[in-house]
């Protein structure tokens, strides 16, 4: 009878043991308390002579434009832009789950510009593009990351020693939100006309098509794009605009979290996007934070 007692504390201290257990448990910060915390350094803006503006009927679709990955493209999405080229021009090719192309002045697939083809910017050398963060791997490339907020894909390093020119590619990866390049037949016959993905099309597209950019904000005007080969009513791009060029009281008020920073690794592993062995789950399922206006989207 005199070991109940002794029992019973042991009982109230398991119990009480497993309470605080699961108070640690719940103190632990989800994925928005991460990035709600994060430090201001852990933030950056985008550079306005390289941000785009698709104005749509449906909203504004802001695009950071990546010199870094294709030069010469997006010098050329910057020109026609400037030139007023896609002001009214529709979306005439839009394929649910994949895709939606426009910048054809005729609205049939079959037009461009008057300036002269593209050569193909596909890949990169690692070596060449600053920024790169590597997350982790995933089934498809052994090296998946980002640079700033673009997704990317790329060879292993250590191939470098080993392949004939010690080039090693780095790629950007056709995920939702992507802008890319539109072509013929020819690898280097890009002009102006351009798609935007809906859907992943890595498997296809990867290393075939030129990516450019990236989408932002605005991901959800983009979905309202009317679908259809060619639509019945094709939507339009109203007006097309780099941020430079727009006065500052109206541009937005938007901040990029930093792909290199340690919360944003935190920020995907406690979504389950990202395992502690670094096994990327579905890079194309994965939104860069930002913070409009001071909100944070996630």
């Amino acid at each position: 009878m005199r070991l109940r007692p002794v029992f019973g504390l042991f009982a109230a201290l398991a119990l009480s043991t497993s309470a605080l257990a699961d108070d640690d448990e719940v103190r632990q910060p989800t994925s928005r308390e991460l990035i709600e915390n994060a430090p201001a350094n852990a933030w950056r803006s985008l550079d306005p002579e390289n941000t785009l503006y698709l104005d749509l009927p449906a909203g504004t679709v802001i695009i950071e434009l990546r010199a870094d990955f294709a030069p010469n493209h997006v010098q050329r999405i910057k020109e026609l832009t400037r030139e007023k080229f896609y002001d009214g021009v529709v979306f005439h090719r839009v394929i649910e789950g994949f895709m939606a192309q426009g910048g054809d002045p005729t609205g049939t697939g079959t037009g461009s510009s008057d300036k002269p083809n593209l050569k193909a910017e596909f890949t990169r050398d690692a070596a060449e593009v600053e920024g790169l963060t590597v997350i982790g791997r995933d089934r498809i490339a052994p090296r998946i990351g980002y640079v700033d907020g673009m997704p990317v894909a790329a060879q292993p390093e250590a191939l470098r020693t080993f392949i004939k020119g010690s080039r090693v590619d780095l790629w950007p990866v056709h995920c939702p939100g992507v802008m890319s390049m539109a072509r013929a037949t020819d690898p280097n016959s890009a002009n102006s006309q351009f798609f935007l993905m809906i859907g992943d099309s890595r498997l296809n597209l990867d290393k075939r098509y030129t990516g450019w950019g990236w989408i932002v904000d605005g991901f959800e005007a983009s979905r309202r794009i009317a679908r259809g080969e060619p639509p019945s009513r094709p939507t339009p791009i109203i007006r097309a605009r780099i941020e430079a060029d727009i006065p500052e009281s109206e541009r937005e008020n938007i901040q990029v979290l930093k792909t290199s920073e340690p919360v944003f690794i935190e920020y995907l592993k406690t979504r389950g996007q990202l395992s502690d062995d670094g096994l990327v789950k579905d890079i194309c399922e994965i939104r860069v934070p930002i913070k409009k206006d001071g909100k944070i989207e996630l």
